[in-house]
């Protein structure tokens, strides 16, 4: 599904988190909405600029034994709980292009805690050495611009069987700060710089044997005790970016052609 517009809101209007969701609509009357009214949300903090906030979150369910997850969609949720016609969406996408490209510059990551309430589980298995990314691909770290558009969750606490680490609640990752502190040529050759995206791209979390592998390896998953007990891990992520706006259009000036009154 693709959308039509970016829903713009000024400074004093962003009273809680974008979170990226827009309004499904049915363009077709055929029961399913395969567009959008606008979004995604993004705020107008600076004229001739929109930033957006991207929130979303990775259920897992899987075991060791039923089938680890190595690369899981991210789902933003949708703010109306109480609306079945405007669902979640499955699919954290970024809609730069090349007249307009999108210019990443924070991604985060954590393993959610709960509320103590026994519905979330302890926390994220994986096999030993490997790193669970959110990001836009696999790509290294080591490349311009990757460190800062995707967060590696790491760890070096052992799980309960041979072979496995233990990602426990609340662990936490961010990318790269986008910020050169570095003087001289090679400040323009380290990979702490703004990734320009200028095409569609989806984020997603996927299990890797390290920072720099480009391909996935084995998976992510819940200890069988939390699956016995009804309980879900959560991955949750976060990226952060801002786009070119668009050009005026007649929208911006017909309230000021029609009705003036001579004074």
């Amino acid at each position: 599904m693709s959308y039509l517009s970016a829903k713009k809101i000024y400074p004093g209007n962003w009273a809680e988190p974008l979170n990226s969701w827009y309004k499904n609509i049915d363009n077709t009357q055929d029961g399913t909405n395969e567009s959008s009214k606008g979004g995604p949300t993004s705020v107008l903090a600076i004229p001739g600029y929109r930033y957006f906030q991207a929130r979303g979150y990775v259920a897992v369910t899987a075991t060791s034994g039923s089938g680890p997850v190595a690369s899981g969609s991210v789902i933003i949720p949708s703010p109306y709980r109480q609306d079945d016609t405007r669902t979640d969406i499955t699919g954290m996408v970024i809609s730069g292009s090349a007249t307009r490209p999108a210019y990443i510059y924070r991604a985060a990551a954590s393993v959610a805690s709960g509320w103590g309430d026994g519905r979330v589980a302890s926390g994220i298995y994986a096999a030993t050495g490997n790193v669970i990314t959110f990001g836009p691909g696999l790509t290294s770290t080591g490349t311009v611009s990757e460190a800062v558009a995707q967060a590696n969750l790491v760890s070096t606490v052992s799980g309960s069987q041979a072979g496995e680490i233990f990602f426990t609640a609340g662990t936490e990752a961010y990318g790269t700060n986008p910020f050169l502190t570095a003087t001289g040529t090679g400040a323009t050759l380290i990979p702490i710089v703004y990734k320009q995206i200028t095409a569609a791209t989806t984020y997603t979390v996927q299990a890797r044997e390290s920072q720099t592998a480009t391909s996935t390896s084995g998976g992510f998953y819940i200890s069988s005790g939390d699956s016995a007990a009804g309980r879900t891990g959560y991955i949750v992520a976060e990226v952060c970016y801002f786009q070119p706006d668009e050009a005026p259009g007649y929208e911006d000036i017909d309230g000021y052609l029609t009705g003036r009154v001579v004074s």
